[in-house]
């Protein structure tokens, strides 16, 4: 009968899951939604994303109507200003 603590169970490293082990970078993105294999699921849902882009879209296109029926001045729409190209983001005032 052997004794002792085996070798290989003493050197393993401990792992843990916790947000300061990944080295808290906060959330992550994209999707948490687990993608189901069934083919028809897949269809419905994405049937579903589509239907709520075009009910969001045509609710905003609807609203600026509103809006811009009220108003005696055009309405303009200002978009956000694209992200640099290069990565890199100015920092301060320089």
């Amino acid at each position: 009968m052997a004794q002792g603590v085996p070798k290989a169970a003493a050197k393993r490293p401990k792992t843990t899951t916790t947000a300061a082990a990944r080295g808290g970078r906060g959330p992550r993105k994209g999707g948490r939604t687990i993608a189901p294999k069934k083919l028809r699921v897949v269809q419905q849902q994405q049937l579903k994303k589509r239907l709520e882009i075009g009910i969001r879209l045509r609710i905003e296109r609807e609203t600026a109507q509103r809006a811009q029926g009220a108003l005696p001045k055009r309405l303009s729409v200002v978009a956000a200003p694209p992200p640099p190209k290069n990565g890199k983001a100015k920092k301060g005032r320089g």
